[in-house]
């Protein structure tokens, strides 16, 4: 009810079968508006081998299928935990699926291409955006992603099988976009000693600055890039930094208080401590 006045745009993700339908009238091309991921393989499986909607087992199979291969290259050595491992990430190969008629599937990558695949690189990618593990929700069906057996036929192929599938549920996910102001973000490069001392400082000179000038914003996020930016405290205490970038982000409804925030940055770098450059957004 908040949001409803302010609604851009909604999405429902529609199921695999209304692909198959289009593939069934000789369509070269479908464009399938907003399915799932995973149904860009569910899909042409479905008008393939002529499934049904109660093939749950099945469908789960090429649920995962999709849902291995969703994120390219992420299943072949791309954004892998052992990445130093890995001899060859410049010719990186994209991931090829096989699948049949049945409730398996096997995993490859081209030969003579870089990147690695094994278990733990598809295991890694079967965790991505992962909420229940039993109970992974499709348009198409629920999958139960602890139920496959995961296998190395032979080095560079994997073979997963064995995956259970359920009935859907009967709702749709919907993705809504709908306006909540305006924002903008600006960065400041902080070298020298003491960089995250001044980054502080510089931080601490431009919202009073602009607080001064009667500019106060809804939200505001202050970013020290390069330490504990990403991980805070759950990695060890970080050692002082020579450089450190520093991140100034604003949102509000008030258009005018963007701009006047976007005229701040540049300045500080004549106006602040030393060692600023680097200005880049606003």
């Amino acid at each position: 009810k908040i949001i409803k006045d302010k609604v851009y745009s909604a999405n429902a993700y529609i199921d695999s079968f209304s692909i198959a339908d289009a593939l069934d009238t000789g369509a070269d091309i479908v464009l399938a508006g907003r399915v799932s991921d995973p149904g860009l393989v569910v899909g042409p499986a479905i008008y393939e081998f002529g499934w049904k909607k109660d093939d749950y087992d099945k469908l789960a199979t090429a649920t995962l299928a999709g849902h291995v291969i969703e994120c390219g290259a992420q299943c072949t050595g791309g954004n892998f935990s052992k990445w130093d491992e890995i001899d060859d990430l410049t010719n990186l190969g994209y991931p090829i699926v096989a699948l049949a008629d049945e409730c398996a599937f096997t995993v490859s990558k081209p030969e003579n291409s870089g990147g690695l695949i094994n278990k733990y690189t598809i295991i890694e990618q079967v965790l991505y955006e992962m909420g229940d593990p039993k109970r992974y929700i499709s348009p198409d069906v629920i999958v139960d992603f602890t139920s496959f057996t995961i296998s190395e036929e032979f080095k560079g192929k994997i073979k997963i099988s064995n995956i259970k599938g359920y009935k859907p549920t009967d709702t749709y996910k919907v993705s809504i976009n709908y306006f909540n102001g305006y924002k903008a973000t600006g960065q400041l490069t902080v070298s020298g000693p003491n960089a995250l001392k001044k980054a502080k400082l510089t931080a601490k000179i431009i919202w009073g600055r602009l607080e001064a000038a009667g500019f106060v914003f809804d939200d505001k996020l202050t970013e020290f890039l390069g330490y504990s930016s990403c991980h805070g405290e759950k990695l060890s205490e970080h050692k002082e930094n020579s450089e450190i970038v520093l991140r100034l982000s604003v949102r509000d409804f008030d258009k005018n208080k963007i701009i006047r925030f976007s005229k701040e940055l540049a300045p500080v770098i004549t106006t602040g401590p030393p060692g600023i450059t680097g200005f880049s957004g606003g």
